[in-house]
């Protein structure tokens, strides 16, 4: 079936085993997020919550759209298979080959003039964020956010690129918001521009899309790359896009809630902490821009889509990181080296890379490493473990069997000092360095080395390397007769 809305997206889920509807009256107030960490813990099934402590009928949470599945039979990713249009048992190189395949068809959005996002209209005095079931997510939260699944719009001043990204979004009071916009992201360099002017920064937000446009916002695809297009590609057709009430953007027309407004220049207030993606509390609250919020628009019965960020696994290291892997693999490629796969593991939390090549000259995993730190989706990956073709990246026995057998424990491990760092939130920094953002990297580098002699290379010891082929052909034909029952 064509998803063209989130629910769409949330009938397929129900079709395949992995929607939980709770119908039971739950509080958005740490009892809605403590459900969600423990479907992620469990593998349970996406949690849309359907009575909520303080809010009307209709008014819906969604937990977990695209966490980690244990359905049997199903594979770990299979939410993230099945909002790309896939089959739920799809494999993590299943589903990134997909999506390289389906973004090189991208498609321009269409302009519609209407749509559901509209069917309720809030404009200036109207305006109240607390209108909508937004969860206290954390104990030590700094406060409730409402954008933890979703879409942050705005346009660069300087040109007609308009950047699509996910940046986490507290709620101070009724109309406003607390933004975390790191420089290294595109929506702090954008905000940098309107601020060296003293304007204010045109912004959307769109919650509760159709799956496809929170994962292309947060997958770091390279600027001036258009996330509409590539969401359009990723569905099969184009995203129709209806205009904001109050600024000069176009959002999704289906998406659940849609704010619209200005991020202030100039002005800062207290935003976090939040217990972050790669699994702590790391940031401390400090001041962080001010997004005001001077029109709301929403579906009836809206669905208000989060994730509980935290220890792996959840959004963070099912779509993002493993989406982000294939477009990594894509630029590695475009550089004209020879990496054969790429995978983020689910508890690297998006910092380890590992990357299967062939080793055309000596120190070769070194080019491999810097050639990701300088891509926009490798930014924020620290651990780099480089490994021959013959090894599968997304197969973490065979990886952990390559560093331990061919990475030198002296000569194989390469620091790498002062690299971009994700400011504030990063746990191995000491306190100075984080807030800068000023951090490290490691490569790992599990290849044989290139001035070895032919005959010092070791051999893998398997079936199909240290048989002659007459009894390999003899043993697998002959299986079923000595008893086994599987090949």
């Amino acid at each position: 079936m064509a998803i063209r809305d989130l629910r769409d997206f949330l009938t397929a889920l129900e079709g395949h085993g992995e929607l939980q509807r709770v119908r039971e009256e739950v509080d958005w107030d740490l009892e809605m997020g403590a459900i969600t960490r423990r479907c992620y813990d469990l593998g349970a099934p996406a949690a849309l919550f359907e009575r909520i402590k303080d809010y009307p009928t209709g008014f819906r949470a969604l937990g977990a759209p695209l966490g980690q599945s244990k359905h049997p039979g199903h594979f770990l990713f299979a939410r993230t298979a099945l909002a790309l249009g896939l089959r739920p048992e799809a494999s993590a190189k299943e589903i990134m080959a997909a999506y390289l395949e389906l973004k090189e068809r991208p498609a321009k959005p269409v302009s519609v003039n209407g749509g559901p996002c509209k069917e309720n209209i809030l404009i200036g005095e109207e305006v109240d964020l607390f209108r909508f079931p937004a969860p206290l997510i954390h104990e030590g939260d700094g406060g409730r956010y409402i954008g933890t699944w979703h879409t942050v719009i705005t346009r660069d001043p300087d040109s007609s690129w308009v950047n699509w990204g996910m940046y986490r979004l507290m709620i101070h009071d009724r109309n406003t918001l607390g933004c975390l916009f790191p420089m290294q992201q595109h929506i702090g360099q954008i905000y940098q521009k309107y601020e060296a002017k003293d304007l204010p920064m045109p912004a959307a937000v769109a919650i509760g899309g159709q799956p496809v446009i929170p994962i292309v916002s947060c997958v770091q695809l390279p600027a001036y790359v258009s996330e509409v297009e590539v969401a359009g590609a990723l569905q099969g057709e184009p995203v129709p896009l209806v205009k904001c009430e109050t600024v000069d953007l176009e959002v999704p027309a289906t998406a659940e809630i849609v704010l619209e407004g200005e991020v202030l220049p100039h002005t800062r207030r207290i935003e976090g902490p939040f217990g972050e993606y790669m699994g702590y509390e790391a940031g401390k609250a400090s001041p962080k821009p001010v997004f005001r919020v001077n029109a709301i628009t929403y579906r009836n019965d809206p669905i208000l889509p989060f994730s509980n960020m935290g220890m792996p696994v959840h959004e963070g290291q099912t779509a993002t990181a493993l989406l982000k892997g294939a477009e990594v693999y894509s630029e590695l490629r475009k550089m004209g080296l020879p990496v054969r796969g790429v995978f983020f593991p689910p508890y690297g939390v998006g910092h380890m890379a590992v990357i299967a090549t062939e080793t055309p000259f000596i120190n070769f995993a070194k080019r491999v490493a810097h050639s990701v730190w300088a891509t926009k989706p490798g930014l924020f990956t620290y651990y780099i473990v480089v490994v021959d073709a013959d090894v599968d990246p997304t197969n973490m026995d065979e990886v952990l069997h390559a560093v331990t057998t061919k990475c030198h424990p002296v000569n194989g491990i390469h620091p790498v000092p002062h690299i971009p760092g994700f400011p504030v939130l990063l746990p191995f920094l000491p306190p100075k360095e984080r807030l800068l953002g000023d951090a490290a990297g490691v490569i790992f580098d599990c290849t044989w080395p290139k001035d070895w002699p032919a005959e010092s290379m070791p051999v893998k010891a398997t079936l199909e390397n240290l048989w002659p082929k007459e009894i390999k052909q003899r043993v697998l034909g002959k299986w079923e007769q000595y008893g086994f029952k599987d090949k």
